[in-house]
């Protein structure tokens, strides 16, 4: 019997072996450079940068603490790492024994002239006690129980990068919104300041008005403006309020006024780090690693569902006491005890066994190709933030002349209306059109830090 199990043995590993085929990662098309860069030598990137260096606004700083301690989204995120810990202990504790005890007591009556009489003398109450262990260990011959704490193992790792991809977001979007509101008080710091020029532009025209050097249109035209910068104001007003309860509720607080740190025009957000080789990316990204981990678990899965084809091999067995009177329950000659083990072959199911063994085939090829998409969707997240970056500096250089000359128009226009040589009409579109430059400018500045922001996210950076 020894010697036929010494045969056995090595054709169960075998089939062991090949119920469970080896990972490998998807091949992919990585290229040696992101797009409009050049490649590197490998070191520090950006991606490898902290937040809390990256971010030098203390006030925007403590926003972002506060907002990854009391964020709903991100508390949820951390409980669903709980529950995958728990769950994947649950399944590795299968692999192992599983020991029970149980005791009992019994009063038993049983009726004298029943169908079945008792004999004279029989009492017809009786008493019953045991005391019992049982054991049930099942035998992972197949790999069934190690594929699928494999499996349960890679969900859990899933879980934690998901509760990562969530941190990251939870930082890129505090720092955008609070970015946007300063963003906001900014156009209104320029609104104001047009208000104010264009308030004191009014009383001028009133006063040419008075003295007849001006007409009573041109006084009009210059009320027109003073409410439109108001209404603007009011707008500008609106929005402000409405990013502070966003901001707020990223905040996991109530509704709420935002405290300030630097203006817009003081962030500095140009770190001269470069972005890193492309194939960083498969172990920076939080997203790309947790569509890797769903793919290793779905191929524990196959394996688990093929292990279903082979017997079921288990040992059990139970051993105690029983006695009627509780005095003799521990008597060594009132011992109990059964042991042996027990095999469970499928024969006829139907095809249930296939049928799971292809569904879980298709899971794992939905895995594979879900783990590829998210690594091209990564390579262009990064492509479009390094344009982003590049040509929105690009924009807001030439957006920073083109006010200086609409400033210097102004002021000409306001001389040459004041001397008499030129219509209002001139000096009111070059005021329109330092305004609304200056406002481009202001939303271009915010797009440039965004940008970097959104650079920052794509390598995989901002969740620790």
């Amino acid at each position: 019997m020894n010697r036929s199990l010494l045969f056995l043995l090595p054709a169960v590993a075998m089939l062991s072996g090949c119920i469970r085929p080896h990972y490998r990662r998807p091949e992919l098309p990585v290229p040696a450079a992101f797009r409009g860069q050049r490649p590197e030598p490998r070191g520090a990137s950006l991606r490898e940068l902290r937040w809390q260096d990256l971010i030098r606004d203390e006030v925007l700083e403590e926003l972002i603490r506060e907002a990854l301690a009391n964020n709903h989204d991100a508390r949820i995120a951390a409980a669903r790492v709980l529950e995958a810990s728990a769950r994947a202990v649950g399944v590795r504790s299968e692999r192992l024994p599983s020991i029970d005890a149980q005791a009992g007591y019994s009063n038993v009556r049983t009726a004298r002239n029943g169908s079945t009489p008792l004999p004279d003398g029989y009492p017809a109450q009786s008493d019953f006690t045991r005391l019992f262990s049982s054991l049930t260990w099942s035998l992972d011959f197949w790999g069934r129980l190690r594929n699928a704490a494999t499996a349960a193992r890679a969900e859990l790792l899933a879980t934690e990068e998901a509760h990562r991809a969530v941190r990251q977001a939870l930082v890129g979007q505090v720092a955008q919104a609070y970015l946007h509101l300063r963003g906001l008080d900014l156009e209104k710091e320029i609104t104001e300041h047009s208000l104010r020029s264009r308030q004191e532009s009014l009383e001028l025209v009133r006063l040419r008005v008075e003295h007849g050097y001006s007409s009573e249109i041109e006084m009009r035209q210059a009320e027109a403006l003073v409410k439109s910068a108001r209404a603007r104001r009011v707008e500008l007003e609106q929005r402000i309020e409405q990013l502070e309860n966003l901001i707020s509720s990223l905040l996991g607080r109530p509704p709420g006024d935002i405290p300030r740190g630097r203006s817009l025009l003081e962030q500095d957000l140009t770190p001269e780090l470069p972005p890193g080789l492309p194939s960083s990316l498969l172990q920076g990204r939080p997203d790309v690693r947790e569509a890797e981990q769903r793919l290793i678990a779905s191929h524990a899965q196959v394996a688990v569902a093929r292990a279903a084809y082979f017997p079921a091999i288990s040992l059990t067995g139970f051993g105690g006491f029983e006695s009627a009177p509780l005095r003799a329950l521990l008597n060594t000659s009132n011992g109990i005890w059964l042991a042996g083990p027990a095999v469970s072959l499928p024969l006829f199911n139907a095809g249930r066994v296939r049928a799971g063994v292809r569904a879980a085939e298709a899971l794992r090829e939905q895995a594979r190709l879900n783990y590829q998409r998210t690594v091209i969707q990564a390579f262009r997240e990064v492509a479009d933030a390094l344009a982003a970056r590049r040509k929105l500096t690009e924009l807001r250089q030439e957006q920073e002349g083109l006010v200086e000359s609409l400033r210097e128009t102004v002021e000409l226009a306001g001389l040459r209306y004041r001397g008499g040589v030129s219509s209002y009409l001139e000096y009111l579109d070059s005021e329109r059109e330092s305004f609304e430059a200056e406002l481009r400018l202001a939303q271009a500045r915010l797009e440039e830090l965004n940008s970097v922001i959104a650079l920052y996210l794509a390598l995989g950076g901002g969740w620790q």
